[in-house]
């Protein structure tokens, strides 16, 4: 007994909310909210760059959206939601529980579909025209039909209305030709014009609208279809369809649909497309229309050559004034030339004293050509030895880390010889990375590349370098990230190269048994990056002095590496390179935090 009731209580558990999804219970609750799925379908439904919707459809249920609140007093709620392609949404809505279920992309409506479907009255024409490439010959006859279709492919969209009516041509003309499927958010006109072997079925007002913005297509009159509609579709069971169709067939509703019809395809082919049901003759009122637009886009051309004319008779009127005026200077100086020569004279002076001037200068020249060339030398020998060096080093380097390695019978003495090796090399491979350095500050050169970077995974990679260098020194290195974009617009290997720079000197001024922190803030504006340790600090005329090439600075290295002087001023000019900014806050004796300021 207690089974049947729990399963009584389910049932109507259920009919209630299918119930409270319902017009009849909208009208009783005052509220309702319409689950809209959608696929993009130009100029039907789309999204813009920002996420907002845009679209024949998307603005008639908004105008909807407010006919249902001055005529019902219900506050309606528009969820959209998108799919994966056309086929799922008639899935979705036909299998939808929820009776304010709608699927709104662009559905011509016919009787196959009536079946597991229920659609709303019309809200436009729906006339299907066959198009093939660019330059392909209006065909005449079944012979000129099978060898276009033997040479061409058919493109369409995988569980639309095209696909049937293709496979409807097949069955109906007994021909068998390529079909190839495009995914459903590329166009059909798009992939037919981009090749000159293509062909397939489209809306006669999108086909029109390229028409009339110049585009180039040849209809095919054999095969064009009259449709019952556009219309939206709903599951079976709702009952929706009743405000629906009362708001479709209102007045003011039929005013809005064709203001909003023009407004996505024009007036001309709105009024166009509105008369056409009238007519039985559809590719003879198709094709004068077609003429018709085809002799007012050579009417405009005729227009804009006219005005190419106008245009050049007033550069020519231009260049007249031009020359007019040229004279009348021409002129001018002529009558000037009794006192040029006055002034000639003088000038002649002048220019011996100058010649002396420039003699002198052309030594003071010469003599800094020959310091600049001696100092380019200078640089290019440094940078070659620099770089021939790196090679072998690395080489040194990869086989210390093999040994060290895959070698399992070296005894403890050889480990330390291996590790004093890597670590020699090492220091001297740094040397060389500074040198070169050093050589990019001399020759004030960076060239900064623009990409994504993974900004957690650039902050582990650097702290994974020195992690060994803290441990050896028993400092704590931490890394903060939280809230932190996943990536950032910026050079990697200049980024790298500021962190790792802080981060060097933060563990090298350190004493034993502190801590290191990497920490990063952000905000819609900028991320900063801070490293900060419990070093001796910077004095008053360290902070002067310290972005300076080749400065010493008052604190010295805690565990006897060695210091160049250069890379805080590495560092300043790098973040210089990528637009931010370096500050640096310090008191002695309490440590340092030095901030680094990105843009996002």
């Amino acid at each position: 007994m207690r089974r049947i009731i729990l399963f009584c209580l389910l049932l109507v558990s259920i009919s209630f909310k299918s119930l409270a999804d319902s017009w009849q219970e909208a009208q009783r609750t005052g509220v309702a909210t319409l689950d809209l799925h959608w696929y993009v379908s130009k100029p039907f439904i789309y999204q813009d760059e920002k996420g907002k919707f845009h679209g024949l459809e998307c603005e008639i249920l908004e105008g909807f959206q407010s006919y249902v609140k001055e005529k019902h007093g219900i506050e309606l709620k528009l969820n959209w939601i998108e799919a994966k392609d056309f086929s799922s949404i008639i899935v979705q809505t036909r299998d939808a529980k929820n009776p304010s279920t709608l699927g709104v992309s662009a559905f011509s409506i016919t009787e196959e579909r009536k079946q597991f479907l229920k659609f709303s009255e019309s809200y436009l024409t729906d006339i299907t025209v066959l198009v093939s490439s660019k330059g392909t010959p209006i065909i005449h006859g079944y012979d000129e039909i099978f060898e276009m279709m033997s040479q061409t492919e058919a493109v369409t969209i995988k569980g639309t209305v095209y696909e049937n009516m293709l496979a409807d041509l097949k069955r109906r003309l007994n021909i068998d030709f390529k079909t190839h499927f495009i995914p459903s958010d590329q166009n059909i006109l798009d992939e037919i014009s981009s090749h000159d072997n293509r062909f397939g079925f489209i809306d006669l007002p999108i086909y029109l609208m390229l028409l009339k913005n110049g585009g180039e297509l040849t209809r095919q009159n054999f095969f064009t279809v009259k449709g019952t509609g556009y219309g939206y579709i709903m599951p079976l069971q709702s009952d929706w369809d009743e405000p629906l169709n009362e708001f479709l067939t209102d007045s003011l509703a039929t005013s809005l649909i064709a203001e909003l019809t023009s407004k996505y395809m024009g007036q001309e082919v709105f009024q166009f497309i509105d008369n056409l049901y009238e007519y039985d003759q559809l590719g003879t009122i198709i094709l004068t229309k077609e003429k018709e637009m085809q002799l007012a886009m050579v009417k405009n051309a005729n227009l804009r050559l006219e005005e190419e004319k106008n245009y050049r008779k007033i550069l020519v009127l231009g260049f007249v004034i031009v020359v007019l005026f040229l004279i009348v200077i021409v002129v001018l100086y002529y009558n000037n030339n009794k006192s040029t020569k006055t002034l000639m004279v003088q000038k002649v002076q002048i220019e011996k004293q100058q010649t002396d001037i420039s003699r002198k200068n052309e030594q003071l020249l010469n003599r800094n050509v020959q310091l600049l060339a001696l100092n380019e030398e200078k640089n290019n020998l440094v940078s070659i030895l620099a770089h021939d060096l790196r090679s072998p080093l690395n080489h040194i380097i990869g086989i210390s880390n093999l040994l060290r390695v895959s070698d399992s019978k070296m005894t403890e003495e050889d480990r330390e010889f291996v590790t004093l090796m890597d670590s020699s090399a090492q220091r001297m491979s740094d040397m060389i990375t500074k040198i070169l350095d050093v050589n990019a500050l001399e020759q004030n050169q960076s060239v900064v590349l623009k990409e994504q970077v993974d900004v957690s995974n650039l902050l582990q990679e650097v702290c994974s370098r020195y992690q060994p260098t803290a441990a050896m020194k028993s400092i704590s290195l931490n890394v903060n990230e939280t809230g932190i974009p996943r990536s950032l617009q910026t050079d990697h290997l200049l980024l790298f190269l500021v962190l790792e720079n802080l981060l060097s000197n933060a563990l090298k001024f350190s004493s034993h048994e502190t801590a290191v922190s990497l920490n990063v803030a952000y905000d819609e504006k900028v991320i900063v990056f801070s490293v900060q340790d419990e070093g001796p600090g910077f004095t008053e005329e360290d902070k002067e002095v310290m972005f300076g090439r080749f400065q010493k600075l008052s604190a010295q290295p805690t565990g006897g590496e060695t210091s160049t002087g250069l890379g805080l001023s590495i560092v300043k000019k790098y973040v210089t390179d990528l637009g931010g900014k370096m500050w640096l806050e310090s008191t002695i004796g309490q440590g340092s935090i030095f901030h680094v300021s990105l843009p996002v």
